[in-house]
């Protein structure tokens, strides 16, 4: 988005130097054009969150997959890929956290509708030829509206696909959106008479009541100091953005339903509501068995760190490599909605990428990936293993760094 608004920029200046006397109508198309580029570019992160959803999401990962595989060969950017807020995990002891999708569905629609609406008044006023600036309905009170649902509706997303690098698109869209409605606002100066005067009692974004709130803050005259200041100004919302994402990661992780082995080198997080004793009654019911302690030793070296998956049996996640039956494909079921009597364990080792492996509850705060290891059905009534299957491989991501939790 800043690329955009780069282009758009320096063309403008290109241009009011040019000798040609239409070089409004050229800046005008110029800035259709961003904002046509703006609407691609949010589509297209739409368009993420609706294909992780369908079978065809392993195309779709294979299209950026090697860019997070990129970013996850350092520890300096391997973090950025990372999610702070469930996405395999269906059930939490958080009861904000569990409704985070809800909440960002909510804001999502309810932003493009805004936008929606937004829009309809525009071209409604060029329908009917008027010739002032639209100022009614809901550009009564802000002077943004669209800009502001198109926030709205990137922040829904942050919520429904919680990875940090998603959280950096949207602060970064937001200060894009910033300088675009302000150079908007410059050429609606020059074309409509009457615009500063809806300029003088409107707020850009906010009602003018509360964006007079900042108006006393310290503003520098020189232009080297105020573009210092912007930098500076979105540094500052970044980091601070990223602080915030990062408590909630670790809210996130101490809200899940866990249990950990004694060595702290296994974190058992179940994706339903499951109590810490029932958790320990299946591990042990697996530890149990002969067989499964065999294959398991095999990988429980020196520096091992395990992840395992506990879940109804009928439930299938595609970010979990585990045994699909053939003829269904994944979904994203609440687990406490299914058979309660048989239960899975899903075995995965823990991959760090760059990082020294982790212990206990924070395997899964700074995991990238994790790769399968072994499957053991489990019938909770009559306390025996029915069924033990081996490594089924990543079916549907090919080892791409995926959530883990």
């Amino acid at each position: 988005m800043p690329s955009f608004f780069l282009i758009y920029i320096l063309k403008e200046k290109r241009l009011r130097m040019s000798k040609k006397h239409d070089y409004k109508t050229e800046i005008k198309k110029t800035r259709r054009g961003l904002f046509w580029a703006s609407i691609g570019f949010y589509g297209l992160v739409a368009f993420e969150f609706f294909y992780m959803f369908s079978p065809f999401a392993v195309y779709f990962y294979g299209v950026y997959g090697p860019g997070l595989e990129i970013l996850n060969l350092s520890n300096s950017t391997s973090w950025v890929i990372r999610f702070f807020m469930p996405h395999i995990v269906r059930e939490t002891q958080s009861f904000w956290i569990n409704r985070h999708e809800i909440i960002g569905g909510l804001l999502f629609f309810g932003g493009l509708a805004g936008f929606a609406i937004g829009a309809g008044q525009i071209y409604w006023n060029k329908l009917t030829r008027k010739a002032e600036a639209v100022s009614g309905g809901i550009y009564q009170r802000i002077r943004h509206p669209q800009y502001l649902a198109l926030m709205i509706s990137s922040f829904g997303m942050v919520l429904l696909w919680p990875r940090y690098l998603v959280l950096f698109g949207f602060v970064t869209v937001c200060f894009a959106y910033f300088f675009l409605a302000r150079t908007e606002e410059k050429v609606c100066r020059e074309k409509f008479s009457e615009y500063s005067e809806y300029f003088s009692k409107t707020g850009m974004f906010l009602p003018l009541k509360i964006e007079r709130l900042f108006y006393n803050i310290p503003r520098p005259g020189k232009r080297i100091w105020k573009i210092a200041a912007v930098i500076g100004c979105y540094i500052v919302f970044l980091l601070a953005s990223f602080g915030t994402a990062y408590i909630i990661h670790q809210q996130s992780v101490n809200s899940l339903y866990t249990y950990s082995d004694s060595n702290q080198n296994e974190v058992y997080v179940s994706l339903g509501e499951l109590g810490l004793n029932k958790i320990a009654t299946l591990v042990k019911t697996a530890q149990s068995n002969t067989n499964v302690k065999e294959r398991l030793s095999g990988y429980r070296g020196e520096d091992y760190r395990m992840i395992n998956y506990v879940m109804p049996t009928d439930l299938l996640v595609s970010e979990v490599p585990m045994f699909i039956p053939e003829g269904r494909g994944p979904s994203h079921q609440n687990p406490s909605k299914l058979d309660q009597n048989r239960y899975k364990i899903i075995y995965t080792l823990a991959d760090f990428g760059s990082q020294e492996p982790a212990k206990g509850r924070d395997i899964l705060l700074h995991a990238v990936n994790k790769s399968p290891v072994l499957e053991v059905w489990i019938n909770r009534e009559m306390g025996k293993i029915e069924k033990i299957i081996e490594p089924t491989g990543d079916q549907y991501y090919g080892g791409m760094p995926v959530p883990v939790f």
